[in-house]
């Protein structure tokens, strides 16, 4: 499809159907069709982010057949490293049954990590030559403030802390609906996730760093999401 032809598909749907919905709540419009122009009669499916007041405009994703893009499930890999003298490592498995717009399972097994709460993130750069702690900022294709993964407003890369054992160890189970395996805007495949030294204030300690990374302090461990064959 053309950047012409999504602009077209943009106008239509906010000129004859306004969508209101939830923040960061997929709207599924799968037995409805729009008369596009250029393009015939066409099933949407819209995704909507919400304004930021003195920001940006509400944004929304657009998809209408036909997809390019591979709409079967999907699966990914990130296998975590300590960083520097940190001895801790693990995994952490994503799983999308819908790509690119449908929520993502996210399971994960660390150990010989400091027990507490450690923040994690899904960083922007997946390059590891130079290691943790030079993998780019979080990963926020929409330039919005830091937040916990519940948020209606929050870098796509927020995923909240998890609470490690005495043991150093840590599983952990959880759903995100805004990730995505399937590129675009939202993938995070070929980007490095990262767990960070200190817990993730989500966005509330009231300090400047706690809006960039919620003074989480320097990676742990770190790994590059790579896809499942």
């Amino acid at each position: 499809m053309s950047y012409r032809q999504v602009l077209v598909l943009c106008s239509v749907l906010l000129t004859t159907h306004r969508v209101q919905s939830g923040a960061m709540q997929a709207i599924g419009v799968q037995n409805a069709l729009y008369e596009v122009p250029g393009l015939g009669n066409r099933p949407l499916f819209i995704k909507m982010y919400p304004a930021v007041e003195n920001y940006q405009s509400d944004l929304y994703e657009v998809y209408a057949e036909p997809y390019n893009y591979d709409l079967r499930a999907a699966s990914a890999v990130a296998i975590l490293q300590g960083e520097g003298e940190s001895p801790a490592k693990g995994e952490v498995v994503f799983f999308q049954r819908h790509p690119p717009t449908g929520p993502i399972l996210i399971q994960g097994n660390l150990t010989d990590l400091p027990p507490g709460k450690h923040g994690v993130h899904i960083h922007h750069s997946g390059d590891m030559r130079q290691g943790c702690e030079k993998l780019g900022p979080h990963f926020n294709p929409y330039l919005l403030q830091h937040g916990g993964p519940t948020d209606p407003l929050r870098h796509v890369g927020d995923l909240g802390n998890v609470e490690v054992g005495e043991d150093g160890t840590v599983e952990f189970t959880r759903v995100d609906p805004l990730l995505s395996l399937g590129g675009r805007s939202r993938g995070i495949v070929g980007r490095a996730i990262v767990i960070s030294a200190n817990p993730d204030d989500l966005g509330r300690g009231g300090t400047a760093e706690s809006l960039v990374n919620g003074d989480s302090g320097k990676p742990l461990a770190c790994g590059v999401i790579a896809y499942i064959k």
